[in-house]
Parts: C-alpha cells; sequence; structure tokens
C-alpha cells in the first residue's frame, strides 16, 4: 500500500519524498547521546578548573548554625580579643571544649 503525499509537500518541494527505507531510518533524537562540544574531547584534553590555595590548609569547612545570641556572644569574644576571627575563637573554644570531654589528642 502506497503512502499518501502530505498535503504541505506541494508547498515546499515540486514532488513529495519518497519514504525513507528500514535501512535508511535515522534514530531518534531522544535515543541520541546529547554531547556539549567539550565532552567530545578526549579525557586528557579537557579544560580543568585551576586548582584554589586553601585559606586554611588542613582544615574542613563546616558549617553550623547557631542562636543568634551565641553568635553575638562570640562576636563579642572576638572584638574583645583584638578583632580575632570568629573562625580562631570558635576553633579554641571547641577544642578546649573536646579536650575537657577527655579527647587529648586536640590538647594545643
Amino acid at each position: 500500500m502506497a503512502k499518501k503525499p502530505s498535503a504541505l509537500a506541494g508547498i515546499f518541494d515540486d514532488e513529495p519524498e519518497a519514504a525513507p527505507g528500514p535501512e535508511e531510518v535515522a534514530p531518534e533524537p531522544e535515543m541520541q547521546m546529547k554531547r556539549s562540544p567539550a565532552s567530545r574531547l578526549p579525557r586528557s584534553a579537557e579544560p580543568t578548573a585551576p586548582t584554589r590555595r586553601s585559606s586554611h590548609p588542613g582544615k574542613k569547612p563546616v558549617l553550623i548554625h547557631i542562636p543568634e545570641d551565641m553568635h553575638r556572644t562570640l562576636r563579642q569574644l572576638s572584638v574583645e580579643e583584638g578583632g580575632e576571627p570568629l573562625t580562631v575563637i570558635t576553633e579554641r573554644l571547641l577544642r578546649q571544649y573536646l579536650v575537657k570531654r577527655g579527647h587529648t589528642k586536640f590538647a594545643p
């Protein structure tokens, strides 16, 4: 049974195209792997981000949520101690707490 030409085929072409055979069918776009131009490069040729130098080498960043009044107190301590950064004050207080709890490897 012959396939009927599209009603719009005559608008764009003089003759409608023949339907492709089974071996001429292109894979569906969803089936094709979508890759960016950078991902087509071999792994060794891919650009890498420059490694940033840590402002605190050997230390792991940790995000903690503390009550506002505790934060205010830590900031007051910072001012009283000559503007020492909150990270330094917090680390010192945490170290003191751990030593008090028996974790002597954190003793200064």
